[in-house]
């Protein structure tokens, strides 16, 4: 029998109690010019401070650990890996962002997870060879700090972080409470994703920065290529539906990623292309290989296609017509991105030829149509509470990790398709909120 009720007293409700008096404090005393000041002129609360004071905190858990307090490792790691929100925290409210920092902050978060993972792989929790993986990555991404310009850690490393602190917590629980199957499961997943990240994270440091846009549109181009070819292998259309799922995470970076470093004379090609394959041919060949009926899918799936190519063209032709050269903030029609996440999402959790047919082909018409959306990177994500985005995404991955492992799929799916749909109705929303003079 699972103890959920050991696990909320002794982990849950003491760690919601440190996060929660963190976020109090750093909420209360950071709030007028004259506390900002008192922490500017105090060293030992400068965010640089902090983060060096993280250094042994690793190797002391691990002790912990060692000598038979796992209870006390687990929330004496856990504080130490909340100060890392602290830290940023203080250093954006009060101004001490510096460059040391940039290399400090990433550097003592290794410190903090680095021994437990070298520990846990010892002691048979974790796979060694991924860990040793993981670990050579993290010291090369860590080393070329001192040779590249760009000292702060970027998204993939942001995200890496994050999920081994989940896959800390995750092995933690276990190794506490004894075998927890929807928990221990994951564990392997979690750590395979970690790993990817880490190699994506060490390698974007190691390029110019006006290829990282180039470098996402050709990873979400082969997300494309690799998903058509599982589609025509006869492989489970969820597998290919993961690989576009993965370009839009891609898709909605690299524009961005032009904006702030630049990018190649052909990069605006490379993401047309990537952007139409993925979101066009990929999710087309699903459609088409979900029905029953081959010849209907093979002619929705073709109507589909044909929507996103006509979509993808009309958007560069009045974007270039308009002079328009960094992104915007509204599409005139549904993207394709979205509208992937609606069709690929619909034919693989929808058995229903005739729900599938009708959702495929308004999804159509709103592509081609002229109706209004806002973009989901520039408009509608930043407006999310961040603490919202990261539960979410956190408990995304935990998810999709059990999937992973189970080889069920149901519930990562839900997630995305309720969000998907929401959005393709997300017009509607916006034209009662006028009508009622909001």
């Amino acid at each position: 029998m699972i103890p959920y009720n050991s696990i909320l007293i002794e982990i849950a409700i003491p760690v919601l109690l440190i996060l929660g008096l963190e976020r109090f404090a750093v909420v209360r005393f950071l709030r007028t010019p004259q506390q900002i000041a008192w922490v500017r002129s105090h060293s030992w609360l400068h965010p640089n401070a902090i983060s060096r004071a993280r250094y042994p905190m690793g190797f002391l858990s691990v002790w912990f650990l060692y000598m038979g307090y796992p209870r006390l490792c687990f929330l004496f790691f856990t504080f130490w890996m909340i100060t890392d929100i602290t830290d940023g925290e203080i250093a954006r409210r009060c101004d001490l962002h510096t460059e040391e920092g940039e290399s400090i902050d990433p550097f003592s978060d290794k410190l903090m997870y680095s021994p437990m993972l070298v520990y846990l792989a010892w002691q048979g929790w974790l796979d060694p060879v991924l860990v040793i993986l993981f670990l050579v990555f993290d010291i090369i991404g860590q080393v070329s700090r001192r040779f590249t310009k760009v000292k702060a850690a970027n998204l993939f490393g942001k995200a890496k972080t994050f999920l081994v602190v989940v896959l800390l917590i995750v092995v933690g629980l276990v190794l506490i409470y004894g075998p927890l199957p929807f928990l221990g499961r994951t564990i392997l997943p979690l750590l395979g994703i970690c790993t990817g990240l880490a190699f994506c994270s060490t390698t974007f440091k190691l390029v110019p920065n006006y290829w990282y846009a180039n470098i996402l549109s050709i990873m979400n181009l082969l997300c494309g290529l690799a998903g058509c070819w599982v589609v025509l292998a006869g492989h489970p259309l969820v597998y290919a539906l993961g690989l576009v799922f993965l370009g839009q995470f891609l898709d909605l970076f690299d524009g961005r990623a032009a904006e702030r470093w630049g990018s190649t004379p052909k990069g605006e090609i490379f993401d047309d292309v990537a952007d139409g394959t993925s979101f066009g041919l990929t999710t087309g060949l699903i459609a088409a290989a979900s029905f029953n009926h081959m010849w209907v899918g093979i002619a929705l799936g073709c109507v589909y296609v044909a929507a996103t190519v006509y979509r993808l063209i009309r958007f560069v032709v009045e974007k270039r017509k308009e002079g328009i050269l960094g992104g915007v903030t509204t599409f005139s029609g549904l993207p394709s991105p979205g509208a992937a996440l609606v069709v690929g999402t619909t034919c693989v959790l929808i058995a229903n030829d005739a729900t599938s047919g009708i959702i495929i082909t308004v999804t159509a018409l709103l592509m081609v149509s002229r109706v209004p959306y806002a973009h989901f990177g520039r408009s509608i994500l930043p407006k999310i509470p961040k603490v919202v985005r990261v539960l979410f995404l956190g408990a995304f991955l935990f998810l999709l990790a059990l999937g992973v492992h189970r080889d069920h799929y149901t519930v990562p799916l839900i997630l995305s398709f309720v969000p998907a749909m929401g959005y393709l109705a997300s017009p509607l929303f916006g034209l009662i909120t006028r009508k009622r003079g909001v």
